[in-house]
């Protein structure tokens, strides 16, 4: 009977050896997983950090754009006023001249 039970004990131990076994396969398994993600996850980080600093310049460069866009429009605005004045005056410098002439014409 003794030997029996010693039998049995070595085959429990040979059963619990080979679950160890696998349970420490199974971590190292799993630790070489979770390596691998981090790593996946840092070169995401950076992939995201480029990507909102690109998005970042972009909406920059837009607002850039804008800003000169509506400077331009302003400097179109003036321009038109500043011909609108030029041509009044050059209407007023002419009727002087009418004026003028009439006048001379007159003495």
């Amino acid at each position: 009977m003794e030997k029996k039970k010693v039998v049995v004990d070595l085959q429990q131990v040979d059963l619990l050896e080979q679950k160890i076994v696998k349970a420490t396969e199974l971590i190292r398994s799993l630790r070489r997983d979770r390596d691998a993600a981090l790593s996946r996850l840092a070169g995401l980080e950076q992939t995201l950090a480029r990507s909102e600093k690109e998005a970042a310049a972009a909406a920059q460069e837009r607002q850039d754009l804008q800003d000169a866009a509506d400077q331009i429009e302003t400097l179109r605005e003036e321009r038109q006023q500043i011909r609108t004045k030029v041509t009044r005056m050059l209407e007023v410098i002419s009727s002087l001249d009418e004026v003028s002439g009439e006048a001379r014409r007159d003495h």
